[in-house]
């Protein structure tokens, strides 16, 4: 009998044949999820902001690209039975590295306690983007979550995004670590839209200071205006999710939290505009020439 990692791959394999034969203007939008640092909520931020977009009727998938240290299975209590790491050590295809996670969002496992220096070499990164290209026919949206930090690979993914989701705490140091990524972004050159989420926060005033100090050094310094998508306070209905392998928008979707998310994931659907879509240079073609343009400049 065919498992069900089979059946899902054949009826992929099927579709985005379909697309590729009868039109490539249908890319999905990226929408890349990042942070200056660790701990601020951003993969929990991702599978719920995902979940909010299935919801609204769109085919979403989310790529947890911490590799190594990836942790969405975990959220979410889907059993991933392969990661990106298989795709490039074991001869995997996309398809088969796709998991079913929660409500139908699909969800690709960057994989736990691996070396990312020992896989992510030129020739697996190649491969990675060839695979990635595929699915870029299949879905509405692509969410990549991101290592946190501002690593070379951490920006090659923020800058190839359509959209950027930089989630930042009331802390200082989380605070001049968001600062510090907007700053690599603009120096790199992106000129997509800066959305900033703030995340555990006592109330809307906190959240709206913490947006203005990050704002205001953004202006006055970077000469760039960031948008703010919203906030979402601290609550005891996260940590309660996250025991339950549960994201919140399930666990308890008439909290104000999953009504915050469901708030943010609308204003992306009426930014949503399939011929904006079809004029840009694809993600992964992107991601290719900034990788093309760090060698040549290495």
């Amino acid at each position: 009998m065919k498992d069900q990692a089979e059946k899902l791959r054949e009826l992929m394999k099927g579709k985005v044949d379909d697309r590729i034969t009868s039109s490539l203007k249908n890319k999905a939008k990226v929408l890349a999820i990042t942070s200056g640092k660790g701990g601020v909520g951003k993969t929990n931020f991702a599978i719920n902001l995902a979940i909010s977009l299935k919801r609204l009727g769109y085919k979403v998938l989310v790529l947890d690209a911490d590799l190594g240290l990836a942790n969405i299975e975990i959220l979410t209590g889907t059993n991933m039975k392969y990661t990106i790491a298989d795709l490039m050590t074991s001869d995997k295809d996309i398809y088969e590295i796709v998991s079913n996670g929660p409500e139908g969002v699909k969800i690709i496992s960057g994989g736990t306690g691996l070396d990312e220096l020992s896989i992510m070499n030129d020739e697996n990164i190649e491969k990675l983007l060839v695979e990635i290209e595929r699915l870029e026919l299949l879905e509405d949206y692509i969410i990549i979550d991101t290592g946190a930090g501002i690593s070379n690979r951490v920006l090659n993914f923020v800058m190839a995004a359509d959209e950027v989701i930089l989630i930042t705490t009331p802390d200082p140091t989380s605070i001049m670590d968001g600062y510090t990524m907007i700053k690599s972004l603009t120096n790199n050159g992106y000129r997509g839209k800066l959305n900033i989420v703030t995340n555990i926060v006592n109330n809307r005033k906190e959240a709206m200071d913490t947006f203005y100090k990050l704002n205001k050094a953004s202006n006055s310094f970077l000469k760039i205006q960031l948008h703010f998508l919203g906030y979402l306070e601290k609550n005891n209905i996260v940590s309660k999710a996250v025991q339950n392998q549960t994201p919140f928008l399930i666990y308890s979707p008439k909290s104000t939290l999953s009504k915050r998310i469901n708030i943010m994931a609308l204003q992306f659907i009426d930014s949503y505009n399939n011929d904006d879509i079809e004029k840009n240079i694809s993600f992964t073609q992107k991601l290719k020439n900034l990788l093309l343009g760090r060698r040549g400049g290495s």
